[in-house]
């Protein structure tokens, strides 16, 4: 998740769809729980974009300034790092997806090039257990991470996101009608994010309640924040979990890995969710606003609805989506 006032508003931008009213079977690349997306920006050659609700609309500096893209100062970001970043603006952009471009979209400008490194240090798998590769990835098995697609692009549209087969459907929300049997789970829609309030249970507390973002771009599972962890006594003993510094805007960030008994999800029970429990002093993961976030190593697990607009997440079993 990162913190900064870069926005443009959706009721601002042009949305052109290729046919109709949606562009259908997008495809993209689920990578270390990171779908990555390739992004036209003012006609360039396609990017690897994250599809990231915890974050704006990001291009890295490098492609910025190889794109001629004039930058105004925007201030300091803060993520889940301990540290703060300067980060620029960027505005008239123009990007493209498979079936729809998007134009006059403002874009916030970073230094990525730290953030793409630790990326490249670490495997995650499907349920979120993150280690710390010997070497970094290097050549043709280096993912590249030029960019966020982000909060301001899930207003634009109803999003469905299918992991499992590593597609993208988008819809203009005024046109779309779920048909399927998923389940609703209402949503709290900030100016900025998305949450929802539910339960974590573990060894030491029952049904805890907390307020956790929904945050595709985090490729964990669960991670909880220290004032969250230390209100509720939920840090687990040394011996029960393993330390792990996490990276993100701003830099490092400690933690210490483990497992808690379960989290609600709607109507669902996750089971055992490998959670982080956050031991920062600075930065997002000290925040008292909301209680942590849910990753795609959670989500991923669903096929998943975003509507925004109606403030609900449809998550539902893959393969048993239909809609009109």
């Amino acid at each position: 998740m990162i913190s900064l006032t870069s926005a443009s508003s959706a009721a601002a931008s042009d949305v052109r769809f290729a046919s109709g009213t949606n562009a259908l079977k997008i495809p993209f690349k689920l990578y270390n729980n990171h779908i990555y997306l390739r992004v036209a920006i003012n006609g360039s050659a396609p990017l690897w974009f994250v599809l990231d609700t915890g974050a704006v609309n990001i291009i890295a500096s490098k492609h910025a300034k190889v794109l001629g893209l004039k930058l105004t100062r925007g201030g300091q970001a803060v993520g889940n790092g301990e540290k703060k970043q300067d980060w620029f603006t960027t505005e008239n952009v123009t990007f493209a997806l498979p079936g729809v471009t998007v134009a006059g979209q403002k874009f916030g400008v970073m230094d990525w090039e730290g953030l793409e490194e630790c990326s490249n240090e670490v495997d995650v798998d499907a349920q979120g257990h993150i280690t710390k590769r010997q070497r970094s990835r290097q050549g043709d098995e280096r993912q590249p991470f030029d960019g966020v697609l982000g909060d301001e692009f899930f207003r634009l549209f109803v999003v469905e996101i299918d992991c499992a087969a590593q597609e993208m459907n988008l819809y203009q929300p005024k046109a779309y009608e779920y048909k399927g049997s998923g389940k609703s789970v209402g949503l709290e829609v900030r100016p900025r994010w998305i949450f929802v309030r539910t339960q974590i249970a573990s060894s030491k507390q029952r049904n805890v309640t907390g307020l956790f973002m929904i945050d595709t771009g985090f490729m964990g599972a669960l991670l909880l924040h220290r004032p969250f962890v230390e209100k509720n006594g939920l840090l687990p003993p040394e011996n029960e979990s393993t330390p792990f510094e996490l990276c993100g805007i701003g830099g490092g960030s400690p933690t210490r890995m483990a497992q808690l008994e379960s989290l609600r999800l709607g109507s669902m029970d996750v089971g055992s969710p490998i959670t982080m429990f956050s031991q920062a002093k600075e930065g997002n993961l000290v925040s008292t606003d909301y209680d942590g976030l849910i990753g795609n190593a959670i989500l991923r697990r669903f096929n998943l609805v975003f509507h925004y607009s109606r403030s609900r997440m449809i998550i539902e079993p893959p393969l048993k989506r239909g809609v009109e």
